[in-house]
């Protein structure tokens, strides 16, 4: 009877741990670090990134992530500025490759872990409006989270 129960304990023991093994995606989704990417809604190792909401004249398209860790992520992609002149509707925009570095993660209020900050670098130069380097404030606030 003994031996019968030690049987039963380790199949339900491996039948556990393979479960566990199966799906690490599922057990890892709650502790990956996100971006709120588009204002509204965080996103895992985003391709496109508004960074400047009010008018979504700044941002960054076709984003490859070289690092995307806990605590910080790093990124190269197309970096397009709108000049809104005469207004952000009808303005000119350039384009020219850009670097993000993500870094400050939080928890918010709904249980997911955001970046709170998000800096640029134009890697190639600016467009003549345009500032080389640039620091936004990004997180939990930004989506009402």
């Amino acid at each position: 009877m003994r031996a019968v129960l030690l049987i039963v304990v380790a199949a339900l023991v491996a039948i556990c741990v393979s479960a566990a093994a199966a799906s690490p995606v599922a057990s890892e989704s709650g502790k990956r670090v996100q971006l709120i990417a588009d204002c509204f809604k965080p996103k895992f190792k985003p391709k496109d990134v508004i960074i400047a909401c009010g008018d979504a004249s700044l941002g960054a398209r076709g984003m490859s992530w070289s690092t995307w860790t806990r605590k910080k992520a790093d990124g190269n992609g197309t970096g397009q500025i709108n000049d809104c002149f005469p207004d952000c509707a009808n303005g000119t925009t350039q384009t020219g490759p850009m670097e993000l570095q993500l870094s400050k993660p939080q928890l918010c209020s709904n249980g997911k872990r955001v970046f709170a900050k998000l800096h640029y670098i134009w890697t190639s130069g600016p467009p003549p409006y345009a500032t080389a380097t640039g620091t936004v404030p990004i997180g939990c606030k930004l989506a009402a989270l």
